[in-house]
Parts: C-alpha cells; sequence; structure tokens
C-alpha cells in the first residue's frame, strides 16, 4: 500500500498527536504506521455515522411530544375527548368536594357559635325550670303573678298586653 505525500503528512500529525496524548512514540518507517492510519480512518467515519444517529435520534425525539395531534381515525380522536372530558370531570369533583368540605366547616363553626349562645342562655333556662311546679292533677306548670308597677321581674312576673297576649321577660341579649 503506497502512501501519497499528504496521507504521510496526516500519519506524521496523527502520530504526533499519540505521542503528544498518550506517550507512545512510532517512527515513520514502522510497519505498524499504516494499520494506525487505516484505524484513525475508520474511527473518523464512525464518528461521523454516531453524530449523523444522534442527530436523527434528536430528530425523532423532537416528533414524540407533538404540540398538533393527528388522529388517523375518528374512534382515536373520540378517545382523546373522552380522556380530556374525563380530566375536567374530575378537576369538577375535586373543586365540588373542597367546597363541600369549606361548607361543613363552615357550618361547624357556626353551629359552635349557637352553642355558645344556647351555653349563655343556659343559667336563665334554668332559672325557669326551678319554676316549673306540678298541679294537683299531676301536669307541669309554670305560676306567674301580674307585674306590679311598670317593671316586671324575670320569670316571675308578667304583663298583660292585650285581651289575648301575656309577655314574660326571659332576659336581655348580650351584645
Amino acid at each position: 500500500m503506497t502512501m501519497t505525500e499528504k496521507e504521510q503528512r496526516s500519519i506524521r500529525s496523527y502520530c504526533a498527536f499519540l505521542l503528544t496524548e498518550y506517550g507512545i512514540h512510532f517512527s515513520p518507517d514502522d510497519p505498524v504506521i499504516p494499520a494506525l492510519y487505516v484505524i484513525h480512518k475508520e474511527m473518523q467515519l464512525s464518528n461521523a455515522s454516531n453524530k449523523a444517529i444522534a442527530s436523527e435520534i434528536k430528530e425523532a425525539a423532537a416528533k414524540i411530544n407533538p404540540t398538533v395531534f393527528h388522529f388517523n381515525n375518528g374512534d382515536a380522536a373520540y378517545k382523546f375527548h373522552v380522556g380530556i372530558a374525563i380530566k375536567y370531570i374530575l378537576i369538577g369533583f375535586l373543586v365540588l368536594l373542597f367546597t363541600v368540605v369549606g361548607i361543613w366547616y363552615w357550618s361547624m363553626a357556626n353551629n359552635v357559635h349557637e352553642a355558645k349562645t344556647i351555653i349563655e342562655t343556659s343559667g336563665s333556662i334554668g332559672e325557669l325550670m326551678k319554676r316549673v311546679r306540678r298541679d294537683d292533677e299531676g301536669f307541669f306548670v309554670i305560676d306567674f303573678t301580674a307585674a306590679k308597677g311598670d317593671s316586671i321581674q324575670r320569670f316571675t312576673e308578667f304583663q298583660k298586653l292585650d285581651a289575648k297576649t301575656v309577655r314574660i321577660v326571659v332576659g336581655k341579649a348580650s351584645e
């Protein structure tokens, strides 16, 4: 195998590269140099083909996540739309669930407020329950007397508003 002058310069530069890079030294008359030159050229060709394959893979990967969907038949498009509908139904269900939990929590907080009101008025109710008596026939009754003057005592006196209406003062609302 006869080498041209250009190929000989190329092989010498390759040998110089090996010498500086890996610490290997070959003389220009060494019979291994043509084999090394062939290996060098094959490696360059292999690198070029690897780069071409890498670019093809990159192009194929770019096509995997398209921004526009192309459906081959109507069934695929229908399934795609069903999937979108299911997604929005699930999102709507979660929003509805959080709304119901919020309303439930709010109602629990309101029930606590109502319970506080009941506890505050339970003292007045307890005082009213102390005035409950049993009559001769076994019925439970509360006896009140007519108010004397302008003031009415809580749970003990009543004020007659008209012929059919009687007002009993239970207490005053707390503020």
